[in-house]
């Protein structure tokens, strides 16, 4: 196996709009972390543009290189991330003025419904701004649940291959061929740099 990659997690803060719901991502973390693949991972839950910019500078520094994988997990649109209830959204643009050209070797995973609903041309123009390995998400609407199992899936493949061109391109062809079915559904891209 190689090298533990480190998964930068940021969450909407209320995924459905009451904080008494306690949905959250964490277990499937937590899960990676006390699997045999001993995934370390740092979450935040994030409920505005600020705290967001926050967190993504902070996973740009020096000190957070062993965790290179950066998985924002929020309600989206093509092209979009929603905030927590009246704290707007922010698009791909915005995430690039922070990280453009910061993303080097590492992989941006947007685990939110239909913000990978794009021409590939603009996918493709989007991953070389990041200047990122991989960048994936999902280009339909997508269940919380179902969506949570295929992260934990794709976020483990992602363990057992380099941080190399030809390393994500043997994890996206496994990915296809142990979730075809959850791919399609979900309708999950992922984009390698070329």
């Amino acid at each position: 196996m190689k090298t533990k990659k480190g998964v930068f997690c940021l969450e909407i803060s209320d995924w459905f709009g009451s904080m008494k719901k306690k949905n959250t991502v964490e277990p499937v973390l937590e899960l990676l972390h006390h699997s045999p693949l001993e995934v370390r991972y740092i979450h935040r839950d994030v409920a505005t543009k600020e705290e967001l910019n926050f967190y993504l500078g902070k996973w740009t520094l020096a000190e957070y290189r062993s965790y290179p994988i950066l998985y924002l997990a929020f309600h989206g649109a093509p092209g979009e991330l929603f905030l927590a209830e009246n704290s707007g959204m922010i698009n791909i643009e915005e995430l690039l003025k922070i990280l453009e050209g910061k993303c080097h070797k590492k992989i941006i995973h947007f685990g939110a419904c239909s913000v990978f609903n794009l021409e590939g041309r603009v996918l493709k123009r989007i991953i070389s701004r990041f200047d990122a390995l991989a960048i994936s998400g999902y280009s339909s609407e997508v269940d919380w649940v179902t969506s949570s199992v295929f992260e934990m899936l794709f976020l483990a493949e992602l363990q057992k291959n380099a941080l190399t061109k030809s390393g994500i391109l043997a994890v996206k062809n496994r990915i296809k061929e142990i979730a075809p079915h959850l791919s399609k559904k979900l309708g999950f891209k992922m984009v390698v740099k070329e």
